[in-house]
């Protein structure tokens, strides 16, 4: 399935494998234990429907877990002693689990006091359809700012445990608007840091740091004509001139990350200029 990448530009292949490494980075775990993880993931789709597995973090033994539209770090130590647990049994503790999470582990809207959550408000580029998706969180929606054809700007508390998605509630009780989190956000962001080259950019940059914030730094790129941007999912950005590009097959690799992609954002390549991102035709 890889024949049709053979001479395409070197950094554009270097994305793909990355990715590809980045997604299966997680250390291996005994057999034992890898069919408890299956388990507790069929379990989850079973039972609790709203809440969704989405992964084992790679630097320790713990998953990332959606509840109640907020991502956070669950440890499995506890968990997997517990491996030999019968169908019942199994199923009261998960049960107990998510219970747990929702008592004492999620923020409510009005548990994010505003001074304390404006040191670690960050923005995070996703697509349209993922925000449509998430229907209402606490009392109402999510807070955001179109950004391009498909892609929007949200915001996130990012905690050292947890990820809690700003909504519009957040808003009415800190009293601000959306430009006011955007402006905040885009400062925390500056100061997070970006792996992007301080002068012009003139050859292609992959951007993989695998901090929840890659595709994001879409946001620090100054506008300038003669670049293309592509961020096929939330861990992946790519920038590179577009003198010299095969842009079929620019296209296609970005297309296929942002199908594997558990975080997809857009399977779409961009050109930055100054009025922002343009998508670019899917045919040309």
């Amino acid at each position: 399935m890889w024949w049709w990448l053979v001479g395409w530009a070197a950094a554009s292949l270097v994305a793909v494998v990355v990715h590809r490494r980045l997604r299966h980075s997680v250390p291996a775990i005994a057999p034992e234990v890898a069919a408890f993880m299956v388990r507790f993931e069929t379990e989850l789709a079973r039972t609790q429907p709203d809440v969704a597995f989405l992964g084992m973090l790679p630097d320790r033994f713990a998953c990332l877990l959606r509840v109640d539209r907020q991502e956070t770090v669950v440890s499995m130590h506890e968990l997997v002693r517990h491996a030999d647990a019968g169908d019942d049994a199994f199923t009261r503790l998960v049960a107990s689990l998510i219970a747990e999470i929702r008592d004492v582990g999620l923020d409510r809207v009005g548990d994010l006091d505003f001074a304390v959550a404006a040191t670690e408000l960050l923005p995070q580029v996703r697509s349209r359809a993922w925000l449509q998706a998430q229907g209402t969180f606490g009392t109402d929606g999510l807070a955001y700012t179109p950004l391009a054809d498909g892609v929007v700007v949200v915001y996130v508390v990012n905690g050292e445990s947890s990820m809690v998605f700003v909504c519009r509630e957040h808003l009415r009780r800190w009293r601000k608007d959306v430009v006011d989190v955007h402006n905040l956000a885009m400062a925390n962001l500056a100061r997070l840091g970006s792996p992007l080259p301080a002068a012009p950019i003139e050859a292609p940059v992959v951007v993989q740091t695998n901090d929840g914030f890659d595709a994001t730094r879409v946001l620090l790129l100054p506008p300038r004509d003669g670049l293309l941007v592509a961020i096929p999912d939330r861990d992946t950005l790519w920038v590179g001139p577009e003198a010299g590009q095969n842009l079929e097959r620019l296209m296609a690799t970005t297309a296929q990350i942002a199908a594997d992609s558990p975080h997809p954002v857009s399977p779409r390549v961009f050109r930055l200029s100054e009025a922002g991102l343009e998508a670019l035709p899917t045919r040309r």
